[in-house]
């Protein structure tokens, strides 16, 4: 995924937050993410789920796959294109994106963010406070 692009989504996906559920609500999002219902959400969790919501809007046509013509339609480059699909294959699929170490770090930036006591989780409340300070930022 390329830098200037998730600039703008990282904010909108944090957690889950795809936009075609935009009118979930912040614990909606949350539980979402929290695959092991443990009440915390961890770096791994996070990370995944928000690369999958952003692979759905790279994948315009919806067949499980992004191309290089839709990779740069939004904003990627072709040298990113060619560092994620490690495969050759002319495609990225979403289990080569969340493998990627680009795609996974440049997500994880959110993430960082939102875990205010650095413990690798983040809890409800960070996550709240992480969306009250993102959306003041925006404003």
């Amino acid at each position: 995924m390329d830098m200037k692009l998730t600039i703008y989504i990282i904010p909108i996906l944090l957690l889950a937050g795809c936009a075609t559920t935009s009118t979930s609500t912040p614990e909606k999002k949350f539980k979402k993410a929290d695959k092991d219902g443990n009440g915390t959400v961890s770096r791994i969790e996070a990370t995944n789920l928000i690369i999958a919501d952003a692979f759905a809007m790279y994948d315009d046509n919806g067949d499980g796959f992004v191309t290089e013509a839709e990779f740069l339609a939004s904003g990627g480059t072709a040298e990113n294109f060619r560092k994620i699909n490690k495969s050759g294959s002319g495609k990225i699929s979403l289990a080569e994106a969340q493998g990627s170490p680009l795609v996974f770090n440049t997500f994880a930036v959110s993430f960082d963010e939102a875990d205010t006591n650095k413990d690798g989780q983040v809890t409800l409340a960070e996550y709240q406070n992480y969306l009250v300070k993102r959306n003041a930022a925006v404003r």
